[in-house]
């Protein structure tokens, strides 16, 4: 049964008393964190911060020129994002670029003179420009890296080479990649400084430094750094943000011990991130060179296959001219549109003449004059003349001669074959009109044809220089924007710019601060040992006082009896001015006082386990009775573990067990002790049935027997947690003790007391706190104070 606390309030004072006892543990911890931050500032590398800072600018990336024209490609703008800026400054690939260009392949380390080092290599310090020696790598063989290679100098001369380490990497410097492990180097080698050092997995010259100062420190080494290394070193150490949320200049910081170091880096990057920006802007101008010089290629193509398809449709259609061939075309079919009705006509004048001639009374006739003259053929025409001639002569001869007249029939001849002829070279002319005819029909044919075709091979012809014409614009177009871009690639520059090159940043280390460390070394030395008292006190479920005793149950509080040496058995006897025996003295008058009004005579006094001083109470307790002038007897009922033989000489004596089981009379078993007034009955042999002889009427006739000689009847009874004879006893008993002690009783062990105590089961029974220290009781601790009141 538990009081109606408030179990939650915070006591400072309590809590401030806990620490003040435990003042030796703050104590402990608080030097032992001061030196463990001693050898921190020590050991550690004073760190330094660098920063620089950078512009991005606000242009798009590229040359406008070089946008413009591929704007052809339809690439869409892109702008600058500063987030994107500053995973490209802290990439792998760009602080790659840095580091090839700065070269920290190799790191020297020195192991200092400094005291702590006698302890191990605690301070270990990187040099940059001061070792004694200096690494000259061979990158074109594999290295072992990563691992430290010790350097002794013997002389100027010479050098002692280690090396003890297990799985290895061998690094491959010419395509930075690992090349395999080696499961373990372990080495010592002599060699001379100048001269190349090569086996199978490492390969360097070593060359002694003369300008570096006196070498000193117990151990020199240095370290062969992977790239992929060197990049995860430097990067975990960038850091870069813009100035302000909308800001486009961004600052850079670094961390390092070298100060060179972290400029060179820091500068180094900016430089690498100005001139990648620059040369991604030369590669788009490039490409759209490239890209112009690939369409002037195709366009050149096409343009020739344009001007080549106008030539051969022209020659095709034999056209040079569209308008001067409709013209020449109409001309033309006028001309053989006039030639054909000429010939018509001529060949009407020949067929006529030949009809005149081919009749047979025209055989005598004449041609006439306007026929004859008609006639454009030549030979017709001098055989007309001829026939005429003839004619004429015929006509003279007729006059004077007869027609059997030789002459005349000579001439008659002549006239009849100068006919034939005419009528023969008539048919041919006939003839030969008749095919140019048919070939001057032929002739408009063509030319109406060709008339008919001009609109479509005009439409044709259009078509092609209009093609023709936009490939030669194009051409145009692209040749002067390739003398553009080439103009611009060779201005271009880029958008971005350094601002402040790196600089320190900090007025001193930022890492290493020893005041700072000191004090919080000094706060967590004692914070450690509070929360170990906390965690301490709030796990410990034993009793720590009164306060805590009132806090798990409701039983009333006697009082407490001080702690002591666990050789003084007998305080209140053998020293009787001791807080032990004040403090019995104490629940003495406290007992008589709360039993002033009741005759009481039995007090029995128990406890929830063995070993919280219940035996001690009830001894030291009836000898402070005794010696207070009381006749007390002390009963040890505690037959199963008898205790009072560390007390009393009962070695072999009779005793509890001997008269419950009818063996010895009472005054057999009644000791006399020393202390006047005192007398005990022990326990006796130890019985098999220690609960039956308890329940005996032999118990109570006990009981009532000494009630009549004492004044008080002390039983030292058995725990209640492990055996049931309290439970017995408890009928005879006037009032109750209950023994639970300081530090040691769990306050789970009073649930049983608790429950009996609130079911009304057990009756006047009150509560001693033993061996309570109090100088760890708060509640008790101004008693320490009032020590020499019991010297």
């Amino acid at each position: 049964m538990k009081r109606n606390t408030k179990e939650h309030e915070i006591d400072i004072k309590s809590w401030l008393f806990k620490f003040k006892n435990k003042w030796y543990l703050f104590v402990a911890f608080a030097l032992v964190s001061l030196a463990a931050a001693y050898v921190f500032v020590k050991s550690s590398n004073s760190l330094y911060e660098f920063k620089s800072t950078l512009l991005l600018g606000d242009q798009q990336t590229g040359s406008r020129k070089a946008q413009e024209l591929l704007n052809i490609l339809d690439v869409p703008s892109k702008g600058i994002k500063v987030e994107d800026e500053i995973g490209l400054i802290k990439s792998a690939e760009m602080v790659k670029r840095a580091l090839q260009r700065l070269d920290f392949s190799v790191t020297y380390y020195q192991v200092t003179d400094h005291w702590l080092n006698t302890f191990g290599e605690l301070v270990v310090q990187e040099q940059y420009n001061e070792a004694p020696y200096i690494v000259k790598l061979d990158t074109s063989s594999t290295q072992l890296v990563d691992i430290p290679i010790e350097i002794k100098v013997l002389n100027d001369k010479q050098y002692q080479i280690s090396i003890d380490a297990e799985e290895v990497k061998r690094y491959d410097f010419r395509t930075h990649s690992s090349s395999g492990f080696v499961p373990a180097v372990s080495m010592v080698k002599v060699h001379y400084f100048g001269e190349p050092y090569k086996d199978n997995n490492l390969s360097f010259t070593l060359v002694r430094d003369s300008s570096a100062a006196e070498i000193s420190g117990k151990k020199h080494y240095f370290v062969v750094n992977s790239m992929k290394s060197q990049v995860a070193r430097q990067q975990s150490k960038l850091e870069v943000k813009p100035i302000d949320r909308e800001s486009r200049v961004l600052e850079l910081k670094s961390k390092g011990s070298i100060p060179e170091k972290e400029l060179a880096f820091l500068n180094t990057l900016m430089d690498e991130y100005v001139t990648k920006d620059l040369e991604e802007k030369n590669l788009n101008g490039h490409k759209t060179i490239e890209f112009i010089d690939s369409q002037l290629a195709t366009l050149t193509d096409s343009l020739r296959k344009s001007k080549q398809a106008i030539s051969s449709f022209r020659s095709a259609n034999k056209i040079s001219n569209i308008g001067t061939q409709s013209t020449i075309s109409s001309q033309q079919l006028s001309q053989l549109q006039a030639e054909r009705a000429r010939l018509m006509v001529e060949k009407q004048n020949y067929e006529s003449l030949l009809d005149q001639f081919s009749s047979e009374d025209a055989i005598a006739q004449a041609v006439s004059p306007a026929a004859a003259a008609s006639v454009q053929n030549a030979v017709l025409s001098n055989l007309f003349n001829q026939l005429t001639e003839l004619n004429r002569e015929k006509a003279g001869y007729r006059v004077t001669a007869t027609q059997d007249n030789p002459r005349l029939q000579v001439l008659e001849s002549k006239i009849l074959n100068t006919r034939n002829a005419i009528v023969s070279n008539l048919k041919n002319v006939i003839s030969s009109t008749n095919n140019n005819l048919r070939d001057v029909n032929r002739r408009i044919g063509e030319v109406e044809t060709t008339l008919a075709r001009l609109p479509e091979s005009e439409r044709v012809l259009a078509d092609l220089q209009s093609e023709s014409e936009f490939v030669d614009k194009k051409y145009s177009y692209l040749l002067e924007k390739r003398a553009e871009a080439s103009i611009a690639l060779a201005t271009n520059t880029t958008d971005k710019k350094v601002i402040d090159r790196a600089s320190l940043a900090s007025s001193g280390p930022v890492n290493v601060k020893p005041k700072m460390i000191y004090m919080l070394a000094l706060i967590i030395g004692l914070i450690i040992p509070a929360a170990m008292i906390v965690l301490i006190s709030n796990v410990d479920n034993t009793i720590q006082g009164k306060n805590d005793l009132a806090k798990v149950t409701n039983i009333p509080f006697l009082g407490v009896i001080a702690h002591g040496s666990k050789t003084d058995k007998l305080a209140v006897k053998n020293n009787p001015r001791s807080a032990i025996a004040e403090s019995i003295r104490s629940i003495r008058i406290n007992l008589q006082y709360l039993m002033a009004e009741k005759d009481f005579k039995v007090i029995g006094v128990t406890s929830s386990v063995s070993g919280e001083g219940k035996t001690f109470t009830s001894v030291n307790l009836s000898t402070e009775l005794a010696m207070s002038g009381k006749r007390t007897v002390l009963i040890e009922s505690d037959m199963r573990k008898p205790t009072f033989g560390k007390y009393f000489k009962t070695s072999g004596a009779a005793g509890l067990s001997s008269f419950l089981t009818n063996d010895v009379a009472l005054e057999d078993v009644v000791q006399k002790t020393e202390i006047e007034n005192l007398d005990i009955i022990s326990s006796g042999p130890i019985p098999d049935n220690a609960i039956q002889l308890l329940e005996r009427p032999r118990m109570r006739e006990l009981i009532e027997s000494l009630k009549g000689k004492y004044d008080h009847i002390v039983i030292d009874t058995p725990p209640i947690g492990f055996v049931s004879e309290y439970f017995i006893l408890m009928k005879h008993m006037d009032t109750n003790i209950y023994v639970v002690k300081h530090q040691f009783t769990n306050k789970d062990m009073l649930h049983q007391i608790n429950d009996l105590y609130a079911s009304k089961k057990i009756r006047n029974i009150h509560m001693i706190i033993n061996d309570l220290d109090y100088g760890k009781a708060y509640e008790y601790g101004y008693k320490k104070k009032a020590n020499y009141y019991y010297v």
